[in-house]
């Protein structure tokens, strides 16, 4: 069943407007059988404005215990979670006003971690997950022969597609075993209402009985060839075991103890200064004596 992530909200920075949204979760039902695809894959050129790769050598580490997940991500990059706090200053950054609203959209959708730069915001990574198929557990457990059969039904299930106003094609497709894992790999443009044009790029495997997705997106001219390193940066970084829940990992907790922080904060500053002064007077109060 397909499940569009579609965020009706512009990111506006000066005469910058990037439209969010359009990207196809896409959970394909293990078939035997589809039509030939094209898998080779065709290099783009970096033009001189491509995006510059974030540093690896700090990074933020999250573990994602509904899908079974961790992952490591540069800190050049700000990372928003489903459990995304309304005093977080980089909300401004994707025009989110309501933060109930991103929650609430990002569970409905299955995006568990929505990646971008801290600055020019040009492109946006998704990682999604949901229940595999059933009866599907991992596709490095299948055989070359079904890896193939299957990833051709895949693709062919990702081409052509419509949903309303949107139309997709798959531009580019080809497997890619990263860490020992199988990856089914996709390029897609999207066009919204014959004028928006988003592209795409999709890593989609599935492991431990999940079906988990990174995409990227951008509004430039084209996907460039550091926008792809950035994904697959990330898709190296992924670790899948069991990773048990935290009593903590909710947004109400994260809300509160946000709100407490930011209340207590000044509070503490306050006191150090008053703290300080009345040291200072103390000492000044023995020194006269």
């Amino acid at each position: 069943m397909t499940k569009d992530f579609s965020l009706s909200r512009k990111i506006r920075r000066g005469a910058f407007s990037f439209l969010l949204g359009t990207v196809l979760f896409i959970s394909v039902p293990i078939s035997a059988s589809a039509d030939t695809q094209d898998n080779s894959e065709t290099a783009s050129t970096a033009s001189a404005s491509d995006i510059s790769i974030s540093d690896t050598s700090s990074v933020s580490t999250y573990k994602l215990a509904d899908i079974d997940i961790q992952v490591s991500v540069s800190n050049d990059l700000v990372c928003f979670t489903q459990n995304v706090t309304s005093n977080n200053s980089y909300l401004e950054l994707i025009g989110a006003n309501d933060v109930e609203e991103l929650r609430a959209l990002m569970k409905v959708n299955n995006i568990y971690l929505e990646i971008i730069p801290r600055e020019n915001v040009t492109y946006e990574i998704l990682l999604s997950g949901k229940d595999a198929p059933s009866g599907v557990n991992a596709l490095n457990e299948l055989s070359e022969e079904d890896i193939q059969a299957n990833f051709e039904a895949y693709v062919a299930n990702s081409d052509n597609r419509e949903n309303g106003s949107v139309t997709e094609n798959v531009t580019n497709s080809f497997i890619e075993r990263i860490n020992g894992v199988v990856y089914y790999v996709t390029d897609i443009t999207s066009v919204a209402n014959n004028d928006v044009v988003i592209y795409l790029r999709k890593y989609y495997t599935i492991m431990q009985g999940k079906a988990i997705s990174f995409s990227l997106q951008t509004n430039q001219s084209s996907l460039t060839d550091n926008m792809k390193i950035e994904l697959e940066n990330i898709v190296k970084t992924a670790e899948y075991k069991d990773i048990k829940k935290s009593i903590f990992d909710n947004p109400i907790y994260s809300e509160i103890s946000a709100t407490i922080i930011t209340l207590l904060l000044p509070i503490g500053i306050l006191a150090l200064i008053t703290f300080i002064i009345i040291k200072s007077t103390k000492r000044k109060t023995k020194k006269i004596s």
